[in-house]
Parts: C-alpha cells; structure tokens; sequence
C-alpha cells in the first residue's frame, strides 16, 4: 500500500465492500410515511441503513393519508425519491374522497392517488358493494376512481381489503343484502377465497402501464402455503386484464398490536411469492414486535 493516500485506500475499500454483497431484488414497495419513520427508530429496533438499502432506490411509493386538506407534508422522507401517494378510503364522501379532494385540491407533491376499500365507516356502504360493477348501483367504483385519477394525470394503485366479502347487512342495497357474499360451501367461509371467487382482482383491468394493484395478503402471512396460494390466484386474475400493472401483496400486522408474525413467518411468506409479487406493501405500526421482524426480514431479503 506504500505511496497510496489514505482517501485512495478507503476508496478502494468501499468497491470492494460493494462488490462483495450479493445482489438484492428490485422490489417495489408502498410504505407509509408513519411505517418508514418507525422501521428508521433504532428505540423501536428499527435500523436507517437497512431503511436507506431498501427504500432508497426510487421504486417506493411513500403514503400520506388524505383527511380532508390539503395541508399535507409529503411523505417523502428527506434525501430521499420515489413516489408521492395520496391513500383514500372513499371515491366521494363529502369529505374524504378522491373527488372532495380533487375539488379542495391536492398538495403539490402527489402524483399517484390509492383507493384502499374496506369494509369500514371509512368507504361508504354503496362503494363497498360496488368494487367491482354492480346491476343495483350500476357503477364500479373501482372504475370511477381510476377514470378520475388518470384525468388529472395521477397514477393509481388499487388496494381493496379481503373484508370486502363478507355476510353483514349492507344497508345500501335492496334486502340489506351483501354484495360479496361469503359461502360455507364455494370458500369455505374465508373471505380470501371469496375474494378470489368474485374475482375482485378484475378492477385491474381499469389501471394504465405504471399503475398498481395491491392484494392485502397480510391477515394470511402465518400460513406461508396459504399466502403464496391465495396471492398467485390473485396476480394471475389481475395478470389476466391488465398489461404493464405493477402487483404488489400486502405484509405485515394485520392485526393490533401485533399478529404474532416472526421473521420467519414473514420471510417464508415473501420469498414463498418470489416472481408472483414485484414487492410489498408494508404495514407496520408503533410497536418493537412489528418493526423487529420487518427489519428482520429485509434483512433476509438481502437488504
């Protein structure tokens, strides 16, 4: 090393530290802004550099919650790119909805909107029942957000929960009737299967090149089987209406305050849809038991 600067030695060092690590997938993710700062607490076990490895590469997209202003900061943490998504939980409410927002006007850091319909006071009853096109309400909402959201440019990622099938009275259609209906017989009364069945994926056919669908996967994530099944049935029906669409599969809590999953549990659910989901939507709350196996597992991941 005799006539080498200190500089050029620790240069050289750095490439060789970087040709040595093995290569990692180029995942896409959906994280929310609140999720991100939590998997960076290192009091949370969270750790930056596994955060920087991961997200850091310009194919996130950060979530900020709409809640009826437009005061929003963007959920882009600082010094780093990547998308800027507005997440809904209603096409129109009055309040919170895509077209109640694009009325008010959005901050001027989104480019991409999400739909994410749940069955939840949060997505109006008529909205729940009509994901897809409804005879009764002779509309898919899935179709109107989107239709909404490309008119003023934005791209779209269509999230809708598995809760969407369920037996409950929905008091907006005619008998209280729902409109998803889970059978004991077809799905063996999951909801998932229902999912599949009614074929909800579908919606994707109203998404553009660049656009995502999100299958939130996570209330399966402690059956590795069970995700990777359900999830591929799920690409392949979005797959089959859709060209240049982004599929993404939902990871993490899914419930509160933690579901129980280990790092185990979370990286035989990812590495069990390799090739099936381009990367994930990570749900992580404020809580050590969520972030430590989160960190675990990109870490498992190579990252």
């Amino acid at each position: 090393m005799a006539g080498l600067s200190a500089a050029t030695i620790a240069r050289g060092a750095v490439a060789q530290a970087a040709a040595a690590r093995p290569s990692v997938p180029a995942l896409s993710w959906l994280i929310a802004g609140s999720a991100f700062g939590y998997l960076s607490d290192t009091t949370l076990a969270g750790n930056p550099t596994v955060c920087r490895n991961a997200f850091g590469g310009g194919s996130t997209w950060f979530i900020a919650d709409y809640a009826g202003t437009n005061a929003i900061p963007s959920p882009i943490p600082s010094g780093y790119s990547g998308v800027g998504l507005l997440r809904f939980t209603a096409y129109q409410n009055g309040s919170t909805g895509l077209i109640d927002a694009l009325s008010a006007g959005l901050p001027s850091w989104v480019t991409a909107v999400q739909y994410d319909s749940e069955s939840w006071t949060r997505t109006p009853d008529l909205e729940q029942g009509a994901w897809i096109y409804n005879t009764h309400a002779k509309v898919s909402y899935a179709q109107e957000f989107c239709a909404a959201a490309h008119s003023h440019g934005l791209k779209v990622v269509l999230a809708p929960g598995n809760d969407l099938c369920n037996n409950s009275p929905n008091p907006a259609y005619p008998g209280r009737d729902p409109q998803y209906p889970i059978t004991a017989h077809a799905d063996q009364g999951q909801n998932y299967n229902a999912f599949v069945r009614h074929n909800l994926a579908s919606a994707a056919q109203y998404l553009a090149p660049g656009d995502v669908f999100e299958y939130q996967a996570q209330e399966l994530e402690l059956d590795a089987a069970t995700y990777q099944s359900v999830t591929t049935k799920v690409a392949a029906q979005v797959a089959a209406v859709s060209t240049g669409v982004t599929f993404l599969a939902g990871l993490g809590r899914s419930k509160l305050p933690s579901d129980g999953a280990t790092c185990a549990d979370l990286s035989a659910a990812a590495t069990g849809v390799a090739g099936v989901a381009s990367g994930f939507w990570l749900n992580v709350g404020h809580y050590t038991d969520q972030v430590r196996p989160m960190i675990c597992t990109l870490k498992k991941l190579g990252y």
